[in-house]
């Protein structure tokens, strides 16, 4: 799982009815200096022999500068089940991250999003809960709202991955509002090494669910498309979690 999941490095930040959770690709949005958001989140992730689940999963937002930054914190418990081995748990890595955001206006917004994710130790990574080798991502993170209704996310950006090969990630969403409280989003996000020869890729279906202004419920499954080690290939992963900022 671990080499798949080196791949697939993306940063997870979050406002309300934007994306980030429950999609892959982060988010240009920043709240307002002194605000918080918390999403508490469960994932379960099946892949070859194993199912792999984060049970909780804790992002953690604060904003500090109007309109223009925000900091995070994401921070999981793993689980690993893998056949003929037992159930393991432990804390997964912790990513500390920010979102620049240098450009907006009423339709486009564009930001900087970095995040470093710290690797855990070796029997850790070995049960499958996380990454052995810290990881510094660097993506551009792009919105366009092209009507009332419809959005376009993008990400594109550069992952250092210590003890391991550097990659390029990228992503695109497309979100609908089916009415004031409901919202589909559509994401394909992947990732590739750096030579462009290996790459994976995945797809989600998603729904934002906006209780009010402070109160969202995320939901969203994915699977795998493709993978250069099929034993890698994701059967499905689930996310479901419930966001609040006040």
């Amino acid at each position: 799982m671990q080499s798949r999941l080196l791949l697939l490095v993306l940063p997870f930040l979050a406002t309300p009815a934007t994306a980030g959770p429950p999609l892959a690709i982060g988010d240009p949005g920043v709240l307002e200096p002194g605000g918080w958001e918390v999403i508490v989140a469960t994932t379960a992730t099946s892949i070859g022999d194993g199912n792999y689940y984060q049970a909780p999963l804790l992002d953690v937002s604060l904003g500090l500068i109007s309109e223009t930054l925000q900091i995070s914190a994401v921070y999981p418990f793993g689980h690993a089940d893998v056949e003929d081995e037992n159930f393991d748990s432990e804390f997964g890595n912790l990513e500390i991250g920010a979102t620049w955001r240098f450009f907006q206006n009423e339709q486009l917004q564009l930001a900087f999003a970095p995040a470093y994710s710290f690797g855990v130790t070796r029997r850790t990574a070995e049960q499958g809960i996380g990454d052995f080798g810290d990881v510094a991502s660097l993506p551009l993170v792009l919105e366009y709202q092209l009507s009332d209704r419809w959005r376009v996310n993008s990400s594109a950006g550069y992952e250092h991955v210590e003890k391991a090969g550097d990659a390029l990630s990228y992503g695109a969403a497309l979100a609908y509002g089916l009415s004031d409280h409901w919202e589909v989003l559509f994401e394909l996000v992947g990732a590739s090494n750096t030579d462009l020869e290996d790459d994976v890729l995945d797809a989600r279906l998603g729904f934002d669910y906006g209780w009010n202004e402070n109160f969202h419920l995320l939901f969203a499954v994915a699977t795998g498309l493709r993978e250069p080690e099929p034993e890698l290939k994701m059967d499905y992963d689930v996310f479901f979690g419930m966001q609040l900022t006040f």
